[in-house]
């Protein structure tokens, strides 16, 4: 009871601290630095699964002075290196491994892992929300000791962190809202507009008449109004393929190429390509950036296409008035 009451005064003192900062991203990062700090250990991560692709990402970490950081390398890691793992937390247990030496034989690809991160021992407790094992919270080197203790000090922790991971889902979806609807009053002069995500290629319609998705096909699924979709380069090449006039794909295909599209806007407020739809008549795509990295890195942009037939037919009319006579229809000097 002692100690539960001890644990309890540690997560009241770490919330205290993580409510400090405005963001639930700080929150939940103060938030395992000072469980870090105070247990001692080497590493302190949060894993968030992703069920669709069947792997499970590195989304928080802490780590004590002279600690190298692992994050970055831990993406997108297949949930079957850590099968064991699932199914120790599927019976309502943790993963206690006291020295990793102990499972050389028998589970090796995760004492490869392990080692090659300079774990010696390990304790992770699952992430439940509703019943389901969400990810996992885990703790590498903690002093030796009552690991058995640290597991309930750990469960007592997971069960706020679940409730930070959602409210940072709720933050996210709130701003993602908030700036898609602020996109549609700009999308009124556009046909479509999508907001691209330039690394992940994940993207949002914002618009779309239904003149495009009829143009489309059957095959086009419509989702709702703020729904996630992942492969643009699949979904806006099938669009050119099925929009542009033969003579000019080739060229719009280059133009949607998001290979090469943060050296193409380098310096550039937006960069644009004029072509023929084939119901439409001239349109103009253009690519917008919405926003970078730090360290310059293109991370969001807008791709907007909008019809420009009648700014077309205005532009030929005022080349011929400039190139003919009026009266006699013949060209000028």
């Amino acid at each position: 009871m002692k100690k539960i009451m001890k644990y309890e005064l540690v997560i009241n003192e770490a919330l205290r601290s993580a409510l400090n900062y405005h963001t639930p991203d700080e929150q939940i990062n103060e938030f395992i630095r000072f469980f870090g700090r105070h247990i001692s250990s080497d590493r302190i991560y949060i894993f968030e699964d992703c069920k669709e692709r069947h792997v499970t990402n590195n989304t928080y970490e802490w780590c004590a002075q002279g600690v190298v950081p692992e994050i970055d390398r831990l993406q997108n890691v297949d949930m079957d290196i850590i099968k064991w793992w699932y199914d120790t937390f599927s019976k309502g247990e943790s993963i206690i491994i006291a020295d990793i030496e102990d499972i050389k034989e028998e589970h090796r690809m995760s004492y490869d892992m392990l080692k090659a991160q300079n774990v010696r021992n390990v304790v992770v407790c699952p992430l439940r929300y509703k019943d389901e094992i969400s990810g996992f919270f885990g703790v590498d080197n903690p002093p030796k000791g009552d690991y058995r203790g640290l597991t309930i000090f750990l469960d007592m922790i997971g069960t706020l962190l679940i409730s930070l991971l959602k409210l940072r889902n709720s933050f996210i979806k709130s701003n993602k809202e908030a700036r898609l609807s602020s996109y549609t009053s700009l999308s009124k002069i556009y046909t479509s507009m999508h907001l691209v995500d330039v690394q992940t290629k994940k993207y949002h319609i914002v618009k779309m008449t239904d003149q495009i998705v009829e143009c489309l096909g059957k095959d086009f699924k419509k989702m709702g109004e703020y729904e996630i979709r992942d492969d643009f380069c699949g979904h806006i090449n099938d669009m050119v393929e099925k929009m542009c006039i033969e003579s000019q794909r080739q060229e719009s295909l280059e133009f949607v190429d998001i290979s090469t599209l943060e050296k193409r806007l380098l310096g550039k407020n937006n960069i644009s390509h004029e072509f023929i739809d084939k119901k439409s008549g001239w349109c103009r795509s253009r690519f917008i950036p919405v926003d970078y990295e730090e360290n310059g890195m293109l991370l969001h942009v807008l791709f907007c296409i909008e019809c420009i037939e009648e700014e077309k037919k205005r532009e030929n009319w005022l080349i011929y008035l400039a190139k003919k006579d009026l009266m006699t229809g013949l060209c000028n000097r």
